[in-house]
């Protein structure tokens, strides 16, 4: 039961099965989540996903031999979620938040590649949430400009 439950979240309610790019839809999940939810973008819940997240990976690697699974997405759904923090979630400042942080979950650049190193759900989790932090402070600063 506790595998299932863990493959449940690790994989996003299953979004990272879905076929091509499943770290996509794990971050589209979210950003419906939030959609519809506002209420959800708050420092407990990012922090719940986050350190939680470090754990669920850590244990459905282990479950599957697999390093980094594509289908672990806990990971993007944090960082997603991390993306918004603070901001009104608006349709323009939605579909920004996420062009932003799959521009820099894919590419990966500076330190973001780097902790991917990490052991285990560490590794997993802590690229997206440099990738989403990265995201927040660029989505801010365009906000304040426009």
């Amino acid at each position: 039961m506790l595998k299932k439950i863990n493959h449940l979240l690790a994989s996003g309610f299953y979004s990272g099965h879905l076929p091509a790019a499943p770290g996509t839809w794990g971050s589209l999940l979210m950003v419906l989540l939030l959609f519809f939810f506002p209420i959800l973008n708050n420092i407990y819940l990012i922090s719940a996903l986050s350190i939680g997240g470090i754990a669920v990976a850590n244990f459905e690697e282990r479950q599957t031999g697999i390093k980094d699974d594509s289908k672990i997405v806990i990971d993007e759904m944090a960082g997603q979620l991390l993306t918004f923090y603070t901001l009104k979630t608006s349709i323009p400042v939605l579909v920004g938040g996420f062009i932003l942080f799959r521009v820099f979950d894919i590419t990966k650049p500076w330190l973001i590649d780097k902790v991917q190193d990490l052991p285990s759900g560490w590794g997993v989790m802590l690229d997206d949430i440099l990738a989403g932090l990265t995201s927040l402070i660029i989505l801010k600063i365009i906000i304040t400009l426009i």
